[in-house]
This record gives structure tokens, C-alpha cells and sequence, in this order.
């Protein structure tokens, strides 16, 4: 399958662009600078209006790795949600190697605190913009 992206950016840019949205978005330090390290991706997990973080897993890494092969980019965070009316929702934050694009998707994300990500749920797969809010060094997904 092809990607749907234009591949413009090598894998190093478009970790360096992660890095700054994550820093945009206000994630824990420790977080963004094991991603800068190692390329670990942890897991932001709401319950409620609470944020548990936790480093990634197999199952995190089985979904994360499935979509960069298929999509070519770079995922950098991870929600996890349960929605009443869509069931488990998994919400990969990602970064496209189409690198004309970030300027304005930066820009974007500071002005309304959208965000694109891959959403998978019972109801919905597919990539989309969601809402999110920085909260104890992690993200919560409004709406």
C-alpha cells in the first residue's frame, strides 16, 4: 500500500518535529527526552478527568508499528480513552514526513489545541483531528 503522505523528511526530522510538538503540547519532560533518547513512546490513559502515564507495551507497540509501516510516519504519543459511545478508543499522535507541513500544523496545534491522529475504536479507524489538553505531563482528549 502506498502512503498517503509525500515523503519529504527523513526519520531524524521527523523526530526532531515530534520532540517540538511535544514540547508544545506540554508533555513531562522525562517523557519527550526517553523519546528523544530511544524512541520510547509512552501512553497517556484518561479515566475520567484523570491522566495515568505509562511507557509503552506490547500491544502499544503491535498498534504503533502497524500504522508507521502503512502510513510512513512517525507516532510520538499514544491515548487511550473509554468512550461510552465508541468503546476503547487508541488515539496515536503522529508526525507525517510531508515536513511543508508542519510549520502550519504547529501553529495549528498552539492556536486550538487540535492535534491530527490515527484513531482506532469499535466505531471509528482512521486518521483524524482530535481535541486534546495537557494534563500531569500527559494529554486528555476532549470530545
Amino acid at each position: 500500500m502506498m502512503s498517503i503522505y509525500k515523503k519529504e523528511a527523513t526519520m531524524e526530522e521527523m523526530q526532531q518535529e515530534s520532540i517540538q510538538r511535544m514540547e508544545l503540547l506540554h508533555l513531562d519532560r522525562k517523557i519527550t527526552q526517553d523519546f528523544a533518547q530511544n524512541g520510547s513512546i509512552f501512553l497517556s490513559q484518561q479515566f475520567g478527568d484523570q491522566v495515568f502515564l505509562q511507557p509503552n507495551d506490547d500491544e502499544i507497540r503491535k498498534r504503533v508499528k502497524k500504522f508507521e509501516q502503512e502510513f510512513e510516519c512517525l507516532v510520538y504519543h499514544v491515548l487511550l480513552t473509554d468512550n461510552p459511545l465508541m468503546g476503547e478508543c487508541w488515539s496515536l499522535l503522529f508526525v507525517s514526513p510531508t515536513s511543508s507541513d508542519w510549520k502550519s500544523e504547529r501553529k495549528y496545534i498552539e492556536s486550538s489545541g487540535l492535534v491530527y491522529a490515527y484513531v482506532e475504536s469499535e466505531i471509528e479507524n482512521g486518521i483524524s483531528e482530535i481535541m486534546v489538553k495537557p494534563q500531569d505531563g500527559g494529554l486528555i482528549r476532549l470530545g
